[in-house]
């Protein structure tokens, strides 16, 4: 092998171990962010980020994660001092394994309504991701396991198709706006100074910034829907809270995708 070679060898095995470093370390956290009025209590299992929003004494969750962590994360909701049974509203930013699985557990339990987007109705309802396109090393290596991830199927108890009132749906002032590009329903949510975003981005693996998902179909297309964000979704938005790592700052946002952080 070339030195060349060998080179690109370690560091590929060095970026391996730190990315499998990362997920275990991040295996199970639990973190409180105060947001102009809201409280974000943010869960992390298996690198999955669920929201837990609270605001005027009621609670909507954003994206429960994994199927098989949906016991933990009831516990996990117990332990931060919540009733779970009081979580009425659950929205999935979109349809894949690792944000929707948990989900039915919530609605079938505690008779939760769940919010998707009309466009992943498919796959939650036959519980598979649709096709992933790796956007580069650590998406093709983990492309076969993330892309295979399965759920019980199940259905949303409402589709959306466009800007919904989240106060109206649970008592969490915000809004809820299709934002179609990592999948074809996929959502953001709007609360106070704060844009829960799922895989539109994802944080940085070290430091704070913001990266590419790891899977994303049309990398143009996914610039135009952060400058989107950004200027017209949610023109005051100052912290974005993703579903891997994070949350991430307006300005780091901005500077990874090259656009104004402003309008």
């Amino acid at each position: 092998m070339s030195v060349l070679g060998r080179m690109l060898a370690v560091r590929t095995s060095a970026s391996v171990a730190l990315f499998g470093l990362l997920l275990s370390a991040c295996s199970s956290t639990h973190q409180i962010s105060a947001q102009s009025g809201l409280d974000v209590h943010t869960f992390t299992h298996d690198s999955i980020n669920t929201h837990l929003l609270v605001a005027n004494g009621a609670m909507v969750m954003v994206d429960p994660g994994y199927e098989k962590n949906a016991p933990v994360l009831e516990q996990d909701v117990r332990d931060a001092g919540f009733d779970p049974a009081l979580v009425k509203t659950i929205v999935l930013t979109h349809g894949h394994a690792d944000h929707a699985g948990a989900a039915r557990h919530f609605q079938a339990r505690f008779h939760a309504r769940v919010v998707a987007g009309k466009g992943d109705e498919g796959m939650l309802g036959t519980g598979k991701n649709e096709p992933l396109c790796p956007t580069g090393f650590m998406g093709r290596w983990r492309h076969t396991e993330d892309e295979g991830a399965t759920y019980t199927p199940f259905h949303a108890d409402l589709a959306v198709t466009e800007p919904v009132d989240l106060a109206s749906l649970s008592g969490v002032p915000g809004r809820i706006v299709p934002l179609p590009g990592h999948t074809r329903g996929s959502l953001v949510v709007l609360a106070g100074d704060a844009a829960f975003v799922g895989d539109l981005f994802r944080g940085s693996l070290v430091g704070s910034g913001a990266a590419t998902h790891l899977y994303m179909c049309n990398l143009e297309g996914n610039q135009r829907d952060v400058a989107r964000l950004l200027h017209e979704l949610a023109p005051d938005a100052k912290r974005f809270f993703v579903g891997h790592f994070g949350p991430v700052a307006r300005e780091d946002v901005a500077d990874h995708f090259g656009v104004s952080p402003r309008p």
